[in-house]
């Protein structure tokens, strides 16, 4: 178990702030081919928190455009993938090779073929983008706020609606849709503040150390503290998950929000930043600031 809890994310993250620069730049190779010009220490840990993440969740999308449905309906029903060429709406064989062959292309178009509302459901289950507060953001009186967007001139604007505005319309709800980034900022701000709060680190601690007579409180509490320092390095899937690990739900109130935390999800951190990694070098980081 404790194998397993020295490899998770949070883990390799909270621990860059606190290894010498000699293990940083062996990790480093561990992950490049060559090391960088510019030995800044916060570029060097910056590009590992990010190389980390990317290896278990894949790069984050870079610019340009995005597909829209269109080209992907284009590009699906273009025959010259299967080898033909189009002239007047009828198909002939091309000189060029396919590069699919006829029972992908079947295979395609007999699922284009079903319900149109059922695929879709499908692959909604399927691939859902990370939203921050998805499940978690309820109005005073119980009702639960589901991510939503509208596009105007080519931007995505990003909402939590009332989720009965989804299923039966505006009409249903006496609340409105909510801009999605305010309220994303004031929770991240929370979390972040929390992971550094005395009386939660303490809380933590208390639980933790009752279980684990064998650790220290650095052991528990700096690792906690460096992954707040990381936050803003954290791909939005790694986010999303410590938000659904330590937010019970989150309620939108007239004078702003109230956070309700789940107890056992901050055990949870806490376990998997617990290291048989970095408690020796923790500790021996924290002495040398007393000492300095």
């Amino acid at each position: 178990m404790a194998a397993e809890q020295q490899h998770t994310i949070p883990a390799q993250l909270a621990a860059l702030p606190s290894l010498p620069m000699v293990e940083l730049w062996a990790l480093w190779d561990q992950h490049f081919p060559r090391r960088p010009s510019h030995r800044n220490r916060n570029y060097v840990e910056w590009r590992l928190a990010y190389r980390i993440q990317e290896l278990a969740y894949g790069a984050l999308p870079k610019g340009g455009k995005s597909f829209t449905k269109q080209t992907i309906y284009k590009m699906l029903h273009n025959r010259m993938y299967l080898g033909d060429i189009v002239h007047k709406g009828q198909a002939f064989p091309g000189q060029h090779q396919a590069i699919i062959t006829q029972a992908q292309w079947d295979a395609v178009h007999a699922l284009i073929a079903t319900d149109g509302i059922e695929r879709r459901r499908e692959t909604n289950d399927r691939r859902r983008e990370p939203v921050l507060l998805r499940g978690l953001l309820f109005t005073p009186d119980g009702e639960r706020l589901v991510p939503s967007y509208t596009v105007k001139k080519g931007k995505t604007y990003r909402y939590y609606s009332p989720i009965k505005h989804r299923r039966f319309g505006a009409w249903a709800s006496q609340h409105g849709p909510l801009p999605a980034a305010p309220i994303e900022e004031l929770v991240t701000q929370q979390i972040v503040a929390a992971l550094s709060a005395p009386h939660i680190v303490q809380s933590v601690w208390d639980r933790i150390r009752t279980a684990r007579p064998d650790l220290s409180e650095p052991e528990v509490v700096l690792p906690m503290r460096n992954l707040a320092g990381l936050w803003q390095q954290l791909f939005p899937a790694e986010q999303c998950r410590l938000a659904q690990l330590l937010i019970e739900r989150v309620v939108i109130a007239d004078g702003g929000l109230e956070i309700i935390w789940r107890d056992h999800g901050w055990q949870e951190l806490a376990g998997e930043l617990l290291p048989g990694s970095i408690g020796a070098e923790l500790q021996e980081w924290e002495q040398q600031e007393v000492e300095a």
